[in-house]
């Protein structure tokens, strides 16, 4: 019983900095469990050496990593300093329960969602992009391949602005702007094979995308601009036309 409770407190120096601080100050006062007197005493010197660093590193990262990999629209939304401050405070809140990258990167997911509910994180297309992955990654969960009986409901997902341009901005690495206006949702589904399919749905009395009076104005000067320079065209070809038919009168 008492070696259980040792791995367990042991593990737990590795992952949760205040206890190991505890651990660190107050030596064995700071300990509960069953333990014998010589795994108190292990306990306190392992919180107490330097080592202790590069595995909670190492153990940082391995964490780190299952979210990029999983989350790489999210991550790229939330940029670096977002990233590693919301992660912080997930890792606060939530000790790792597993080495599988999926349910970290969904409850990562659950995190994130809470905090923009709260208006406690405040990021444009954030809401979607969080809610877009997060949908893959319950389709991925749900489903054990080539059985298409057990194939799980599709997954929603609702978009207030364009999910075209958004996601075509993110895919050529480019943070989305002045994304016009669009209500609509998503729908995700995944076949036997274990591929994800989406597609659109329009919402009902929705809005369309908006087009700006700046667009509007672009579009009919370039317009004009392809115009004229189609009428060039024409009257060059026009005019060698007819100095070739006048040659071979």
């Amino acid at each position: 019983m008492s070696l259980r409770a040792f791995q367990s407190l042991a593990g737990r120096m590795v992952v949760d900095e205040e206890f190991r601080r505890r651990v660190h100050e107050r030596g064995e006062c700071a300990l509960e469990g069953e333990l014998t007197a010589i795994e108190r005493e292990r306990l306190v010197a392992l919180a107490r050496d330097r080592g202790l660093d590069a595995t909670r590193f190492v153990h940082k990262d391995f964490r780190l990593s299952k979210l990029y990999v999983m989350l790489p629209l999210t991550r790229f939304m939330l940029g670096r300093e977002l990233m590693l401050r919301e992660v912080g405070l997930f890792w606060s809140e939530n000790f790792p329960v597993t080495h599988y990258f999926l349910p970290e990167a969904l409850d990562f997911c659950k995190h994130l969602q809470a905090r923009l509910l709260r208006g406690q994180l405040r990021v444009k297309y954030l809401e979607e992009i969080v809610a877009y992955e997060r949908a893959e990654l319950e389709l991925k969960r749900a489903c054990p391949q080539g059985d298409a009986d057990a194939l799980p409901p599709p997954q929603l997902v609702r978009f207030r602005y364009d999910p075209s341009i958004i996601l075509s901005s993110l895919a050529r690495r480019r943070r989305p702007r002045a994304v016009p206006r669009h209500d609509c949702t998503l729908v995700a589904t995944l076949d036997a094979e274990g591929n994800i399919n989406w597609n659109m749905r329009e919402e009902v009395g929705g809005r369309r995308p908006e087009v700006s009076e700046r667009q509007k104005a672009k579009t009919k000067a370039k317009t004009r601009a392809e115009t004229k320079a189609k009428r060039k065209v024409k009257a060059k070809v026009k005019t060698k036309a007819s100095v070739l038919l006048t040659s071979d009168l």
